[in-house]
């Protein structure tokens, strides 16, 4: 399956940061939302429009370093090419490992001006599990 912005996430309240949450019926969908979330800070609220597509994997200890292993990826990429994830499928997940195809926009200072500085994705607060029948995750960004 293929999510597109938007897509729901929460702001976490963090000090001098800025964190999201999301959820999702599967840990594919939390994935998604996650690496959207953060393309949707970047664009800060801006429409972004696929132009190619690149397929990105990440390994890491556990689900939330598989993320975080992503969402620092995507972020290298929108500092030296100003690229934003417009829609992302998961093609793999396990404990371990993540592999996603992601439909990338460029970034417009028209559209997209109004977006967050992100500097980094933190360890901190990083968490990707099951709660009951839903999947919840979070990071939070340096700003």
């Amino acid at each position: 399956m293929r999510w597109t912005l938007p897509q729901p996430f929460a702001d976490l309240d963090h000090t001098a940061d800025v964190g999201v949450a999301v959820e999702g019926d599967s840990a594919e969908e939390a994935l998604a939302r996650l690496v959207l979330a953060e393309a949707a800070l970047l664009a800060g609220g801006g429409a972004v429009e696929a132009r190619a597509e690149v397929e990105l994997a990440s390994s890491g200890e556990d689900l939330a370093g598989c993320a975080v292993g992503l969402l620092r990826e995507l972020l290298y990429r929108f500092a030296t090419a100003r690229e934003l994830a417009a829609s992302c499928e998961v093609l793999r997940l396990s404990a371990t490992e993540a592999a996603v195809r992601v439909g990338l926009g460029r970034w417009d200072p028209g559209l997209h001006g109004e977006g967050a500085d992100l500097k980094a994705v933190t360890w901190h607060a990083a968490r990707f599990e099951r709660d009951g029948a839903r999947w919840r995750a979070q990071v939070v960004f340096d700003i």
